[in-house]
């Protein structure tokens, strides 16, 4: 029996809050202890963090090189933080990327990280510890999980319209909304978020000890940098919008506060000291953005000689000899660019982009088994990339091992079944004459 197209839609509509129902749980928010729907438990939240930790380091360049000394720091002041937080027992990790864009993020479960370019702006402990405490409060608040469930809610919605529509002429305009919304809602935290992770990281830094003019200055460096540099801090402010109203709400919080812990000196001494190795470095960190700006504008011949000036200056960060590598490759100095990709990957063994390039690049000059080491360590760190799987898997086929090629072909075919990447897997799988 064909049911009329309004009962259709009706009967979908009633489907999809069934589903919704049976997915969604409750759980006490650790912050208001109120009851909220959530399609995320804490174990689940805690595994999430915890699988793609790693994969995030990864795609900010790995840790900060050779600075133990700053990953201690940091992560002593996050654990000093998070002990007089709403949730003081679960397992908090702190870390320093090695990305020169002014950035913080935090992942479920207490994962949190800071660009080597934010601190680098910053004065003092109680700045940094404003950045830390603030994303301690996306955790504790369990946005990034409140952020999750309503994305779902939302595709689920917006597919079952598409599923409703699938027989008139709006099936593409359902099937395309149903990607898009969720994709949208994930984009950044909302206006009340963010002022509760401030209200909850005001509250954070002073029970730590902390002065809250520290988050003050941190708001006002964000306010100069967009100001001046609008595109180097444009992630920062896209998934941490900053309004003046923010702001303001800080200096009040401040006036609020007693003198005693608002009038103290902010703490300089033990942040100076731990930058120390990062200071030493930057005249490297200015001639690789001196080289990326030249390669923006395809002036690869400068770039170059500014990246084998950063090389040169500090050796053990292997992005300089990357890009390097990069900017060769864009000049068909194909030799030159092989050498430099391999100094790179060498310099940064446990960083993914070096090995990626270099494994690429080592293909390009038929070098396949020199290829097939670095993008097997490529694949390692950061599994599951399309394009250094492709490139792994044509590595071994040229190298005459079949069938770890095949094996290979057929897992990004499975992985990532939408991409170029697998239809050309797909391909070479045929012409091989296995079967997907």
């Amino acid at each position: 029996m064909k049911l009329p197209e309004p009962m259709k839609n009706k009967l979908v509509g009633l489907i999809i809050l069934l589903c919704l129902g049976l997915l969604a749980g409750c759980a006490v928010n650790p912050v208001t202890g109120q009851q909220e729907i959530v399609l995320m438990s804490e174990p689940q939240e805690l595994a999430m963090g915890a699988r793609y930790y790693p994969q995030t380091t990864q795609i900010n360049n790995g840790l900060v090189p050779h600075d133990q000394g700053l990953q201690n720091y940091v992560s002593r002041v996050g654990h000093k933080l998070a002990r007089v937080s709403h949730r003081p027992d679960i397992p908090w990790e702190f870390n320093v990327v090695n990305s020169d864009q002014v950035n913080a993020f935090a992942l479920p479960g207490g994962k949190i990280s800071l660009t080597r370019g934010l601190i680098a702006n910053m004065r003092s402990e109680d700045e940094m510890a404003s950045v830390l405490a603030h994303e301690i409060g996306h955790v504790t608040a369990r946005h990034s999980v409140a952020q999750y469930t309503r994305g779902v809610f939302v595709s689920m919605a917006v597919a079952g319209a598409g599923l409703a529509l699938s027989n008139s002429d709006y099936k593409e305009v359902g099937a395309m909304a149903a990607g898009v919304a969720g994709s949208l809602l994930m984009l950044s935290y909302s206006r009340d978020q963010e002022r509760q992770a401030d209200q909850l990281g005001y509250e954070y830094m002073v029970n730590a000890g902390y002065n809250p003019v520290g988050q003050v200055k941190t708001f006002e460096m964000f306010q100069r940098l967009h100001k001046s540099e609008p595109g180097f801090i444009a992630a920062m402010l896209s998934s941490h919008p900053l309004t003046d109203e923010r702001v303001q709400t800080a200096r009040d919080r401040v006036a609020a506060t007693s003198r005693a812990i608002a009038g103290q000196p902010l703490q300089t001494a033990g942040f100076q000291k731990a930058l120390a190795a990062q200071k030493q470095r930057r005249p490297a960190y200015e001639a690789e953005a001196k080289g990326d700006a030249l390669a923006k504008k395809k002036n690869y011949a400068a770039a170059a000689k500014e990246y084998r000036r950063a090389a040169d200056l500090y050796g053990g960060d292997g992005l300089f000899a990357t890009k390097l590598a990069l900017a060769q490759y864009q000049m068909k100095n194909y030799d030159q660019a092989m050498r430099a990709s391999a100094e790179g990957a060498e310099a940064s063994p446990g960083v993914y982009l070096p090995n990626f390039v270099a494994g690429a690049i080592h293909y390009k000059m038929k070098d396949f088994n020199k290829a097939k080491d670095y993008l097997g360590r490529a694949d390692k760190l950061l599994p599951d990339q399309p394009r250094n799987q492709l490139l792994l898997a044509a590595s071994y086929e040229q190298s005459g091992q079949r069938r770890t090629a095949a094996s290979y072909y057929r897992r990004l075919v499975n992985q990532a079944p939408k991409s170029q990447e697998a239809a050309a897997a797909a391909y070479r799988l045929r012409q091989m004459g296995y079967k997907r």
